[in-house]
């Protein structure tokens, strides 16, 4: 495993779980950034999703090696093992909602269709829609308020409610019930992405993974097309390619050492894929992204 400046938190800046018997844990933005000078640096959650609602202020994010500003009022979903962070405006308001990825699964257990929805930045702008804001704050407070006390039934209606809250995100990407492919399908291929993520630095075959999946390597090429446009071994190189990308931004190994680490063994034939994907070479690549770092 390649060390790199980037930790892996439970909750950003602790190592163990929220103290609390909750299954979704709840904060402020102020409660936990003010600590920080209002800088949450990058970092990443192994198996946990955050739901952010800014109401106000102004917030620039990380995500993997981009960097964007937000226009408030939004809600935004980061997936687990994405590298994230955010630097708020002083006094910015909003709301933190962090829960186990598999929790989905409970909440969604009728809606199986749009689970792919949180593998990926789910992003709802809601400047300019006084109704859709208004909505989603009384959901926050609710909760909030559900959260703070000890009524008959809390757990029920923090569920509802984040369950609302998870669909409106999901639908705000454009996935709805008409896109509904076999759950066989969509299954296979999410157990196919948790076997890159344990492999891809050892570049085997797609007939490796197929074989791991009891399946012909036809089969799951048309399985990862139909759910991602993308083919198996597009899929497995995205991967390769993302984590190029983090290590270029956010580590201390030269070009030539990142090579070796994903598994080239010429330099400049990881150099010829970086470039081939990025448009750049990596070297170019790590000296924008050091100019894009937001401002301390």
């Amino acid at each position: 495993m390649i060390e790199s400046r980037v930790p892996s938190y439970k909750l950003f800046g602790e190592t163990e779980l929220w103290p609390t018997p909750e299954p979704v844990h709840y904060e402020t933005i102020a409660e936990r950034s003010a600590l920080y000078d209002w800088e949450i640096a990058p970092h990443s959650h192994d198996s946990l999703i955050q739901i952010t609602f800014l109401e106000e202020g102004e917030v620039r994010m990380v995500f993997e090696t981009e960097v964007f500003e937000l226009l408030t009022p939004c809600l935004v979903m980061v997936p687990a093992r994405h590298i994230h962070g955010f630097r708020f405006s002083p006094g910015v308001v909003g709301h933190v909602l962090t829960l186990p990825r598999s929790l989905l699964g409970e909440l969604l257990a009728l809606s199986a269709d749009l689970r792919g929805a949180f593998d990926s930045l789910r992003y709802l702008p809601l400047a300019g829609d006084a109704e859709g804001y208004g909505r989603m704050r009384l959901r926050f407070e609710q909760f909030h308020r559900e959260y703070a006390g000890r009524a008959p039934g809390r757990i029920s209606m923090l569920m509802a409610i984040l369950g609302i809250v998870l669909i409106e995100l999901a639908r705000a990407g454009g996935i709805g019930t008409e896109r509904t492919p076999q759950d066989r399908i969509r299954h296979r291929v999410e157990r196919f992405t948790e076997l890159i993520e344990a492999h891809f630095r050892d570049w085997q075959p797609v007939g490796f993974y197929a074989g791991r999946l009891g399946v012909s390597a036809q089969q799951l090429n048309a399985s990862c097309r139909r759910e991602t446009g993308r083919s198996a071994q597009a899929m497995i190189h995205d991967r390769l390619h993302l984590e190029a990308r983090r290590l270029l931004a956010y580590s201390d190994l030269d070009v030539t050492g990142i090579g070796y680490a994903l598994g080239f063994r010429d330099p400049a034939y990881f150099s010829r894929f970086f470039l081939r994907r990025q448009g750049v070479p990596p070297s170019e690549f790590r000296r924008i992204h050091a100019g894009r770092q937001p401002a301390p």
